[in-house]
């Protein structure tokens, strides 16, 4: 069976996200381990930097042709003139300058909330394709063999499945939670192990609570810093 022409740029558009989220780990790795120490190694950095901005305003590319749609998203790129000066920034990047220092590469540093801009957009593309990865296995409806088949085929064709913030700590609570089961079926039933997987579920109920209202809290408060109202996207 053949993949529909909106699946097509959906795959297509997820593998040019893919991408830039290889770019965005390479300068995660470099602020991680030299970034207090980033002034002693500035090609590095400017390497790593930019070839991540370019590589998402390839993104923001594929998102308006194929004219996909999202609240936050399309009001981030709407937001001030960032995506101009990330455009020029791709061009620098991209196209050769005989400038040492580039005026088209060097404007997008003098302002800290481009950078923040850049990382928060980033990580909504990556909510909105999982988020239709998702509705994929709702609309279906897949069986959980069927789930996990959908996303191992997504991951192959495209390179990643966008990780849910908090989501290795919700891996780690179900994990957890497996254990706890299965001591209970050891156990045969007894009181002591009854008593532990109701605790263990308790829980887990708690962390899944707790990381929703993380993530929720943390992406109203990245909409504040960009200048934006999160009531009128997130209740």
């Amino acid at each position: 069976m053949g993949i529909a022409a909106e699946g097509q740029l959906l795959f297509s558009w997820g593998r040019y996200l893919y991408w830039a989220d290889l770019m965005r780990r390479n300068w995660e790795k470099f602020m991680t381990e030299r970034g207090e120490d980033a002034n002693k190694a500035v090609p590095e950095w400017l390497g790593v930097s930019c070839y991540w901005a370019a590589s998402l305003f390839v993104v923001i590319e594929g998102w308006e042709t194929a004219q996909f749609s999202d609240p936050i998203i399309d009001a981030l790129l709407g937001l001030s003139n960032y995506k101009d000066v990330l455009k020029r920034l791709r061009n620098g990047t991209f196209h050769y300058q005989p400038e040492i220092i580039s005026p088209k590469v060097m404007e997008f540093f003098k302002s800290p909330e481009v950078a923040l801009w850049l990382y928060f957009l980033h990580e909504e593309f990556c909510r909105w394709l999982r988020d239709w990865v998702e509705t994929v296995e709702v609309s279906a409806p897949f069986l959980p063999a069927e789930s996990e088949e959908w996303r191992t085929n997504f991951s192959t064709l495209v390179g990643w499945l966008p990780p849910r913030l908090a989501e290795a700590e919700l891996k780690e609570a179900r994990r957890r939670l497996h254990e706890y089961g299965k001591e209970y079926d050891t156990s045969r039933g007894s009181s002591d192990g009854l008593q532990e997987l109701g605790t263990s579920q308790v829980l887990y109920d708690m962390v899944v609570k707790k990381a929703a209202e993380g993530v929720r809290d943390y992406r109203r408060a990245q909409l504040t810093k960009l200048g934006l109202n999160p009531n009128d996207f997130i209740p």
